[in-house]
């Protein structure tokens, strides 16, 4: 935005204002609109902006105001999941699924996707073929006679192609053609710097002290020292677990079109990500595994 030029109002007399100072008064609030009319486009205009041209950046921005707010939109978004989200190797790294959109403003969640033929017996897939995609840590599978929420969690012989892969629910069944679908990817569409919160509900039936790991990737790589850890107490008896809200918040520079996600890592697998239903008496929300919300804050300082 251009800077308004200083307008020398007039001084105020001690005990009255003359009509010729009120006059003047006028004419310098009239010299001041006209500059900021000339300076600033109308709200009708602002609403068919690019996003990019909003902001400040070069960037060919996609995000764009819907017809007739007359108002500038801040890119934002607010995601969660509302199932119970768990790790198959102390060994590996997986990401934080985001099943649900709550708000979605210029920001948005994408997912890996994978299509396959392979058979499982008890926990173990078998993979002969990938028709399309990547298989990833963490996805969910559904295909004829897939048990409804089976996840890979753990690599076997394959790592993303064919090959051998432990899942979540033992099972039978026999070869099929199978759809692995991982929606972790948070994209946006106007370049900036986004404020990253996230709120993680996690649960341990371990009798020792664990931790957690999570940090963030952009565009698939992590991002340097931007790991936080943190303990979980031993579970309070053989029946009652231990529980833990991990949350935290992150700066981060995105381009249109890049992409980030929250990774985690446990020091044991009697550790999991766990959503709640709905409670009663009192009445009281679902309880979602990871809530995550994104916020523009700024273009990028270049």
């Amino acid at each position: 935005m251009s800077k308004i030029f200083n307008v020398r109002l007039p001084n105020a007399v001690p005990s009255e204002y003359s009509p010729q100072q009120f006059n003047q008064l006028v004419r310098s609030l009239e010299q001041i609109i006209l500059q900021l009319n000339s300076t600033y486009t109308s709200t009708i205009d602002q609403d068919t902006l690019a996003a990019s041209s909003w902001f400040g950046d070069s960037g060919a921005g996609t995000f764009v105001s819907p017809a007739g707010v007359g108002k500038i939109l801040v890119p934002f978004g607010s995601f969660f999941d509302d199932t119970d989200q768990l790790d198959g190797s102390t060994t590996s790294a997986y990401p934080v699924r985001l099943n649900t959109t709550y708000f979605e403003c210029g920001v948005r969640v994408d997912a890996y996707a994978a299509v396959f033929t392979g058979e499982i017996t008890t926990t173990t897939l078998t993979v002969t073929a990938v028709t399309s995609g990547v298989i990833y840590l963490g996805m969910e599978i559904s295909g004829s006679g897939v048990t409804a929420g089976t996840r890979i969690t753990a690599f076997g012989t394959g790592t993303g192609g064919t090959g051998t892969y432990t899942v979540s629910a033992s099972q039978t069944v026999s070869s099929t053609t199978i759809t692995g679908d991982l929606p972790s990817k948070i994209v946006v569409e106007c370049p900036g710097t986004y404020n990253i919160a996230f709120s993680i509900q996690f649960k341990s039936t371990s009798n020792t002290s664990e931790s957690v790991d999570i940090w963030f990737r952009k565009n698939g790589t992590d991002i340097a020292d931007s790991n936080s850890v943190f303990g979980i107490p031993p579970r309070k008896s053989n029946v009652i677990p231990s529980q833990m809200i991990a949350s935290l918040n992150f700066f981060i520079d995105l381009d249109s079109g890049d992409f980030m996600e929250i990774m985690w890592h446990v020091s044991s697998s009697d550790i999991i990500m766990e959503h709640f239903a709905a409670g009663t008496s009192p009445t009281r929300p679902a309880t979602p595994s990871a809530i995550v919300t994104v916020q523009f804050v700024s273009s990028q300082v270049k």
